[in-house]
């Protein structure tokens, strides 16, 4: 029993020094400042690999991947169902955009982490421009569906989906708007 409640202590001495279970850098804060799902996106940042020690530019690389990393599943996901439902047209219109943000997530990507002080704001705006249009795809997949009158249970499974990468998408869109803002790698 005393060991228990010295368990129990140290992890509630733990809980207080450090305010939660879950870290939180002021960088990832003031990157998710601006995010319709803030929590969500400091949620998913504060878990991410090297996110707690990255500055803003670094955290900017590591929201386009989680998005990026949720897309092929999504991308899986979406082919699967085609090949299950070969006459619904919607259903290769949506493969088309997930492939699509795919690879627009991987230029994105690629192009964050190029930054230097030359290019910087023709590379952010570019990557702006990426990630506002990807940030769409899915939208009009899910309208698509919807229009092709394909039975609602394909289109909620269709959204479930893609709903976690809308978000992920969002997210990143708002921190790399606030590197922008704050104009500096």
């Amino acid at each position: 029993m005393a060991s228990y409640r010295s368990g129990l202590l140290c992890a509630i001495m733990f809980v207080a020094i450090h305010g939660g279970w879950a870290q939180t850098s002021d960088t990832i804060s003031n990157a998710c400042s601006n995010a319709l799902y803030t929590h969500f996106c400091v949620s998913k940042l504060s878990k991410a690999s090297g996110a707690l020690e990255a500055d803003l530019t670094q955290l900017s690389v590591i929201a386009v991947r989680l998005s990026s990393e949720v897309a092929k599943p999504v991308s899986r996901f979406i082919e699967k169902l085609k090949k299950r439902n070969p006459n619904v047209s919607a259903l290769e219109d949506c493969s088309d955009l997930l492939k699509d943000t795919r690879e627009q997530l991987h230029d994105s990507q690629s192009e964050l982490k190029q930054l230097s002080n030359v290019n910087f704001m023709e590379y952010v705006e570019d990557v702006l421009t990426r990630l506002s249009g990807v940030e769409t795809n899915q939208d009009t997949c899910l309208s698509g569906l919807k229009e092709s009158n394909v039975p609602a249970t394909l289109v909620s499974s269709v959204k479930d989906n893609t709903d976690n990468l809308t978000m992920l998408i969002s997210d990143a869109l708002a921190v790399v708007s606030t590197l922008r803002q704050q104009g500096h790698i």
